[in-house]
């Protein structure tokens, strides 16, 4: 008798609460979606020059079965045809709405934002650009980068209204950061969103490739140091006559180089300026590799002329 109780206030429970909802969907409202920008029929040749919203905002109102049929609606879009014949420039309102967008019966639009959309056409055209790499890169500890970042290709081929290319002069990649690397990064990239031209690009992404290893450091003993700038009659003693240094870099990167990718010089103006008699050579490395540390710091030297000038 209890079990009979129970299931005759659940059926009554769920009887109000179909009635109140079946009443209640009854009313009218007023609801806000985004909705997609779908422009066609572009004549052959020709490209949208003016700025556009990829969506916007609508206000409908209707009944709640109404509203409900349209939000549930999967191919609700505003469809707008850039086939301009009688005028330069196509202007659509609110007013324009209900035949370009599929609405259920008894659904009226109230409010557009933007308020109005602008179409003009210009001709079309292709440009190649550079491409601007947009990203960020976080290492872990103990880790760097060897060398640059390389992008695959450099540069696109953007097509769009003529007037509107102008002004383009290359074009950014999507934001990515790379946190934590540990190892390098080989992946595609797509390009930074149009936002408001309509404008196509080849290719759509490119590859971004940063050789990230574990540092080490190398010491490099017994660099002969080069005078550059120095008169055929003239020598330079130094004292000690060669450089050790301590690199740091990639541990695969150092595995491949000797003393010979290194050089240490020193130009011949700067001893004629010197009046110390002790002066410090500069290292150069090759890229991505840095010197920590040089022994002796600093060298004595000793400008003679030769016996017999070359």
């Amino acid at each position: 008798m209890k079990s009979k109780s129970i299931h005759i206030i659940i059926a009554t429970t769920l009887f109000a609460v179909l009635l109140w909802f079946s009443v209640s969907m009854s009313y009218e409202y007023q609801t806000t979606i985004s909705v997609p920008v779908v422009i066609q029929g572009v004549p052959e040749g020709k490209a949208v020059k003016s700025p556009f919203p990829r969506r916007v905002q609508l206000r409908f109102r209707g009944e709640g079965w109404q509203l409900a049929t349209l939000l549930l609606g999967s191919d609700t879009k505003l469809v707008l045809d850039a086939n301009v014949r009688s005028a330069a420039v196509r202007v659509l309102t609110l007013n324009d709405v209900p035949e370009k967008v599929n609405l259920p019966a008894g659904v009226q639009p109230v409010a557009m934002k933007p308020e109005s959309l602008f179409i003009a056409l210009d001709s079309y055209s292709e440009k190649k650009v550079p491409v601007l790499a947009d990203y960020e890169i976080t290492l872990r500890e103990g880790y760097g980068q060897i060398g640059p970042t390389i992008v695959i290709p450099e540069s696109v081929v953007i097509g769009g209204a003529t007037s509107v290319l102008k002004r383009i002069m290359g074009w950014r990649t999507a934001r990515v950061v790379f946190e934590n690397l540990r190892g390098p990064i080989n992946t595609n990239v797509p390009l930074a969103d149009t936002m408001t031209y309509m404008l196509v690009f080849d290719p759509p992404d490119v590859n971004f490739r940063i050789n990230v290893q574990q540092f080490a450091e190398k010491l490099f003993s017994g660099l002969p140091i080069e005078v550059s700038s120095m008169p055929p009659d003239r020598e330079v003693i130094f004292s000690p006559p060669r450089v050790d240094i301590v690199v740091r870099g990639g541990i695969d990167q150092l595995s491949g180089l000797s003393s010979t990718d290194f050089q240490a010089s020193l130009d011949y103006n700067e001893i004629l300026s010197d009046t110390s008699g002790m002066l410090e050579v500069g290292i150069s490395a090759p890229d991505g590799v840095q010197v920590v540390s040089q022994r002796p710091q600093r060298h004595q030297y000793v400008v003679r002329k030769k016996i017999f000038a070359e």
